[in-house]
């Protein structure tokens, strides 16, 4: 018995769709849970759609995802000699046949069928003239592969059992005019070619599977068995596309989901762990995943939800995790980790993506003379003729204060406000103002404490130097 080994297979038309990302995930965990391995296969003979930056692409998204395959990546571009040999062999061997009709003709008859209220299928004319001999001048000419009737059978780990009437399929081609390989034709080669014992992917596949089993017993090859899975819709419950949200892992990546959550949340459409947990590890889903408990039903992609389990992720992460994915998104002269790490510390809790944390790490690392001031919370926290006397005061304590720890920066502003008779309020919002630029933060003392003492009186005295000037001079 051959040892389990499935395979990611996707075509560099595009980005890796989340469709193809969870079928990468799917396919590894179940490898991984039943002891198999997995390949990375680039299926790109699509000449006219295939592009090598995409493939580039989506082997990088793979990568930062943390889908890791154990052969690989294979590109189908490198085997088309291999295919042409395959096709030829099923010539000489009376299962395919060499097909002359020109588009025109095929245009013809599907004309004539439509007209006629019928369903095309080509008539197989060429089929009957079929001899097992090599192509003889230049006339142009596919390779069609003879189907013959009778029941295609075979169990589905998702579906269960499926059955198919070869009556129904067409002589399909095989080798196109140009000598490249059909879809059908260098899928089922290359999964013979590299024991693949699992096929597990997409439903929309459904209706190549019957073609694939012909394939493989025509190739004397033993059929893997296979998993269709079931699609993603988007919250329309129509097929997900860019109208309803992302659909590239590649765009949720700058959008500022970590990978893990993106992992996470992927392996959450359409299967799920048997208990109420939604947050696992990849080396928990690993134990758990299994391609047969895979719910038959398409899944719906919630971006809300998404949101709410990268904040989950975000809350968990501790700085030195998060610094790696939040570089992207901070301006070259932000600082290093060591630098912005208390910074990160106080903020990540507050945020649900990256973008988020590095838009709201922005007041705290921007130079101390050019912080905005909030125009709503200004006219609401900088009221009254005794504001600028109250923030002298301050400024006073909190220079003396010793340790500038968030107990002492708090008990030196509290004993201010309580020798002047007034509640901490008229304290803390206005520092808060000077301090942040917003009407709304972390705990202002914490802040305080990050940015430390020289740039806490640094911003707290440019505040007090604007109060009282005019708008436009502000």
């Amino acid at each position: 018995m051959k040892p389990m080994k499935l395979r990611f297979a996707p075509s560099p038309t595009g980005f890796l769709h989340v469709g193809g990302a969870r079928t990468a995930i799917f396919n590894l965990l179940h490898a991984r849970k039943h002891g198999g391995s997995m390949l990375l296969r680039i299926e790109d003979t699509d000449v006219e759609r295939s592009r090598q930056h995409h493939a580039e692409q989506i082997v990088s998204s793979l990568q930062w995802l943390g889908v890791d395959w154990d052969e690989g990546p294979i590109y189908q571009s490198d085997r088309l000699d291999h295919y042409i040999e395959r096709a030829e062999e099923l010539v000489l061997r009376g299962r395919a046949y060499r097909c002359y009709c020109t588009i025109e003709e095929l245009e013809a008859e599907r004309a004539a069928a439509e007209a006629s209220g019928k369903q095309w299928r080509y008539s197989g004319r060429c089929r009957e003239s079929a001899v097992a001999a090599p192509a003889t001048g230049s006339r142009a000419h596919v390779i069609r592969f003879k189907v013959e009737p009778g029941p295609i059978e075979f169990h589905d780990l998702i579906r269960g059992d499926v059955h198919f009437d070869a009556e129904l399929i067409d002589d399909f081609v095989l080798l196109r005019s140009d000598g490249h390989p059909t879809y059908h034709l260098s899928v089922v080669v290359d999964d013979i070619d590299m024991d693949i014992t699992l096929v597990a992917r997409g439903d929309d596949h459904l209706s190549n599977t019957p073609k694939h089993i012909l394939l493989f017993r025509a190739f004397n090859g033993e059929p893997p068995d296979f998993a269709h899975l079931p699609l993603i819709l988007g919250a329309d419950r129509k097929r997900l596309s860019k109208r309803t949200g992302a659909t590239s892992a590649e765009e949720y990546r700058d959008m500022g989901i970590l990978p893990a959550a993106l992992f996470n949340f992927l392996l959450l459409l359409g299967w799920a762990p048997g208990d109420d947990r939604e947050l696992m590890t990849i080396s928990e889903a690993r134990g758990l995943f299994d391609l047969s408990n895979v719910n038959k039903a398409p899944a719906v992609f919630d971006p809300e939800k998404l949101l709410w389990m990268n904040g989950q992720y975000m809350i968990k992460a501790t700085p030195d995790e998060l610094w790696p994915h939040l570089q992207p998104f901070l301006s070259a002269e932000a600082g290093t980790l060591e630098e912005l790490r208390p910074i990160i510390a106080m903020m990540h809790t507050r945020a649900r993506t990256l973008r988020d944390l590095a838009e709201m790490m922005k007041p705290y690392m921007a130079p101390d003379d050019s912080l905005e001031y909030d125009a709503a919370a200004a006219a609401k926290h900088l009221k009254g003729d005794d504001v600028r006397q109250r923030m002298d005061l301050l400024h006073a304590a909190l220079a003396s204060v010793e340790p500038f720890d968030i107990t002492s920066t708090e008990a030196a502003l509290r004993g201010v406000a309580e020798a002047e008779g007034v509640g901490a309020g008229k304290y803390i919002h206005p520092l808060r103002l000077a301090l942040t630029g917003l009407g709304a933060s972390p705990p202002i003392f914490d802040v305080a404490v990050v940015l430390g003492r020289e740039r806490t009186l640094r911003r707290l005295r440019r505040l007090i130097d604007t109060i009282g000037l005019p708008a436009s001079a502000s």
